[in-house]
């Protein structure tokens, strides 16, 4: 009688820790072909630091969970007009990019094409904000 006990607890114990455990492996293999480049060029690293996915997610990533989930797991306008990494691109710029750059990493970003300027009629390029040296 005491093993029968036993047994049916030990049965129900591994299977809630089965289920716990199952929630946060399973993968969600459906989500990269959610994006624009459809997962072709980062795959689960877009969303997750693990390339692997999994665990703690990116700038990106965060802004997924925050963002498309809520609005029924789709890449949005919204999403689509962060900068989510912070390197003065839109996540749609860094999309379109040729070669597609990483949202998630402001390390990767499109290049960085120099404004042309017209001063007194003639045609200058400025690189970014020049102090005045004295």
């Amino acid at each position: 009688m005491k093993r029968r006990k036993f047994s049916r607890f030990a049965l129900i114990i591994l299977s809630i820790t089965f289920a716990l455990i199952s929630t946060f492996v399973i993968a969600r293999p459906f989500r990269p072909a959610l994006l624009p480049d459809k997962g072709a060029n980062f795959g689960c690293a877009t969303c997750h630091i693990d390339p692997n996915g999994g665990g703690p997610r990116n700038p990106f990533g965060q802004d997924w969970e925050r963002i498309a989930i809520p609005a029924g797991d789709k890449y949005t306008d919204t999403l689509a007009k962060l900068d989510s990494d912070g390197d003065g691109f839109t996540n749609a710029q860094e999309f379109a990019a040729n070669p597609v750059t990483h949202p998630g990493n402001p390390k990767s970003h499109p290049p960085i094409i120099p404004k042309a300027v017209t001063a007194k009629g003639k045609k200058t390029t400025t690189w970014g904000n020049i102090k005045n040296i004295k």
